[in-house]
């Protein structure tokens, strides 16, 4: 089996687990309630970027049909 001691991804995911061990529970909380509904980027321009990504795509507009259908289930199951 390969060492995996040195690949980026896995010295990321420790990080991220020694740091989540160090939030303290309350203010995490605190935090998630504050922040519920809360978007972290701009609609517009989020939708835009995708808009001129799928413009590339030489596929004849079928991801473009999965990524419909996969946000669609996503609104239905809300």
């Amino acid at each position: 089996m390969a060492d995996n001691s040195d690949d980026p991804r896995r010295a990321l995911l420790r990080q991220l687990a020694r740091l989540r061990g160090r939030l303290d529970p309350a203010a995490l909380n605190h935090f998630l309630e504050k922040v519920d509904g809360w978007e972290p980027y701009d609609r517009e321009s989020a939708g835009e970027a995708v808009r001129q990504f799928l413009v590339t795509r030489t596929d004849g507009g079928k991801f473009q049909q999965r990524l419909r259908d996969e946000l669609k289930k996503k609104k239905d199951q809300s």
